[in-house]
């Protein structure tokens, strides 16, 4: 997890790092995450912004491996966290944790999970809080492993080797 630290990406307005061609705050034309939240598998903000399926399989190519990217929804990783709404985002005031919610926050909030450990093939992750059928999903052209909310904090604190269905 070495690259992926705790504000990574900066701020809105003051850009600290470009990994995987991202930067705080940015916004795709044609998004498939809009103003979510990028977590570690620390439970801490790396930085926030809408997310291309194109960086989805560039973070998936270029992550070091053991490594997790996780994302949230904007609810989840900022207004949940608001105490006093400002004029704009960056003008409110949230609470102190908004930057480190923690393991348990960031697992039951977790929309997708991006990893690299050789034992989870493609390595794209749906949490599903309904029940479904198939045990992996295609949206928008990305192939998800379906993974339910219950095994999510699990798998963000687990070392061990992860057991997906084939791809067949």
């Amino acid at each position: 997890m070495a690259q992926l630290t705790k504000g990574l990406y900066g701020h809105q307005f003051e850009n600290a790092s470009q990994l995987f061609g991202l930067r705080c705050g940015q916004i795709r034309g044609k998004d498939f995450v809009h103003n979510g939240g990028w977590y570690n598998k620390a439970g801490e903000k790396l930085g926030w912004g809408d997310l291309s399926t194109d960086d989805f399989f560039r973070i998936r190519r270029e992550l070091e491996e053991g490594e997790m990217f996780i994302i949230l929804g904007e609810s989840d990783s900022f207004w949940n966290f608001v105490t006093r709404p400002g004029l704009l985002g960056h003008n409110a005031v949230t609470k102190p944790d908004v930057d480190a919610p923690g393991v348990d926050y960031v697992a039951a909030k977790a929309r997708y999970i991006i990893t690299k450990r050789p034992e989870d093939g493609f390595g794209m992750y749906v949490v599903d809080d309904y029940p479904r059928k198939e045990d992996q999903v295609n949206l928008d052209g990305l192939m998800f492993h379906v993974m339910k909310r219950e095994d999510a904090k699990a798998f963000l604190t687990s070392t061990a080797v992860v057991t997906v269905p084939s791809e067949s």
